[in-house]
């Protein structure tokens, strides 16, 4: 390497440019290197901030149901006003099922008579409606819970639903929207609409309205520890049974939601909206949803339970026991006269003489005569309550 010191101008020149040269390599290397190391950095950066597992809630612990399954009938109300009806069923085998009927349901409310399923309530409880459903439907019901719907909405607050239509409402002479349609975040209030009131449309399509809503519910349940609990703090009812039935029905990732297809009743010059539900329909929903809920096998003996004492109520809690035994209701009433001293248990014909011994043997008590000279053809059974009745 030489050590000789340039003279001339031309080499002067020739040096100077040689080290700025060499400096703006040095400027290049030192950006690069650090271009180089920004981009690492946020590289880097990012990869840690894709890759992290998101915080979330904890799941819902999924309770083992055991046995012939487990089921519960959840009563949504406004107040003290059921406004939705879902039986939720559960087996540790199949397909859980959430199985809704419309409030204005006409069906028999064993010792009350035939009304609309949303006055069972009023009329006996929850107890009642629970007894109601098992009459029309054959389904054993191992529980009832009532939850607010406010408690629902409150639950699921933010939550996006898909709604096809808006929900309007009737305010005078003109039609309010008061939850838009399309899929959009909403608010408690108008999840408590969407769930709690059917608007100016139909039952059937506020039925399709509870399904989404009871659906998300559950998929929040699932998704969430501790909500179902939250659900139920506020809730009545066997509350044990239903939290164990609603977080293994939202653990099921293939549990489906359906309406029982009931039929409207035309109306002749009433406002009243009505829906019937044929027994042998209902019978069917049953089998094919959730077989392992049926409570007898085969054809149901028909019953009818009438009262033959000054007493009242006196009715409703043979009725229940009977539909719990796997008879159906199909009328309360009144006796010819109201001084029976000894319950009569009347089979029609003699085909039904086992069929009356083996509803003495529920009841315990009375007498069992056959009608043979002129038989109901509507009933197999009739009970006619007297005053040995305790």
């Amino acid at each position: 390497m030489s050590t000789e010191r340039p003279t001339s101008a031309r080499a002067l020149r020739r040096v100077a440019e040689q080290r700025r040269r060499r400096r703006a390599r040095r400027r290049i290397a030192w950006a690069l290197a650090g271009a180089l190391g920004i981009v690492a950095a946020s590289v880097v950066g990012s990869v840690l901030w894709f890759t992290r597992t998101p915080e979330s809630p904890p799941a819902e612990t999924i309770p083992v149901i055991s046995g012939d399954g487990a089921s519960v009938l959840v009563i949504a109300t406004d107040g003290d006003q059921p406004v939705a009806f879902a039986l939720l069923a559960s087996h540790p085998e199949l397909e859980d099922r959430v199985l809704l009927f419309p409030p204005g349901l006409l069906t028999v409310l064993p010792g009350f008579g035939s009304f609309e399923l949303d006055r069972a309530d009023g009329f006996g409880g929850p107890g009642l409606s629970a007894i109601s459903v098992t009459n029309l439907t054959g389904a054993r019901i191992d529980g009832t819970v009532r939850v607010p719907v406010e408690a629902i909405a409150g639950l699921l607050d933010g939550t996006v639903v898909d709604l096809d239509e808006p929900v309007l409402r009737q305010e005078g002479d003109e039609q309010v929207v008061v939850v838009a349609a399309g899929s959009e975040a909403r608010d408690a209030s108008r999840l408590a609409v969407i769930l709690g009131e059917q608007g100016v449309g139909d039952q059937l399509a506020w039925l399709v309205r509870q399904g989404t809503v009871l659906g998300i519910l559950l998929d929040h349940i699932a998704s969430t520890a501790g909500e179902v609990d939250r659900l139920l703090e506020v809730s009545t009812g066997d509350l044990t049974l239903a939290r164990d039935v609603l977080a293994a029905v939202a653990g099921d990732p293939d549990r489906r939601v359906t309406a029982a297809q009931v039929r409207p009743i035309a109306s002749l010059g009433g406002s009243e909206e009505r829906y019937q539900l044929p027994v042998d329909d209902a019978e069917a929903f049953i089998l094919e949803q959730a077989p392992y809920l049926a409570i007898v096998e085969g054809p149901r003996p028909r019953v009818e339970v009438l009262n033959g004492t000054n007493r009242v109520q006196i009715t409703p809690p043979i009725a229940a026991e009977l539909v719990e035994a796997g008879y159906r209701v199909v009328r309360t009433d009144n006796a010819d006269r109201p001084d029976y001293e000894v319950t009569r248990i009347v089979g029609h014909t003699e085909s039904n003489q086992s069929t009356a011994l083996a509803v003495y043997d529920v009841l315990g008590f009375g007498e069992v005569r056959l009608e043979v000279r002129q038989p109901s053809g509507i009933v197999d059974i009739t009970v006619i309550v007297g005053d040995d009745f305790q």
